[in-house]
């Protein structure tokens, strides 16, 4: 609730719906979770990385690292 009222801008936590009961409260979070990923409909747009940046790419000696190098 906390985390759903922070993304909506909401200075305090919000009913999520689900009438208190078990099934109906993990429905209603679901829910919120993924109108949440959904965005606000806003367009990423990734941007290149800057001098400076962490890191570009995968960590060297990941497991994504490896793939990487497979692919």
């Amino acid at each position: 609730m906390d985390a759903y009222a922070a993304w909506l801008g909401s200075p305090r936590w919000l009913r999520l719906g689900g009438g208190h009961r078990a099934a109906g409260d993990a429905l209603a979070a679901r829910d919120v979770l993924v109108r949440m990923a959904e965005g606000r409909g806003n367009v990423f747009t990734p941007r290149p990385a800057a001098p400076g940046d962490p890191v570009a790419g995968a960590p060297a000696g990941t497991a994504l690292a490896a793939a990487a190098t497979d692919a």
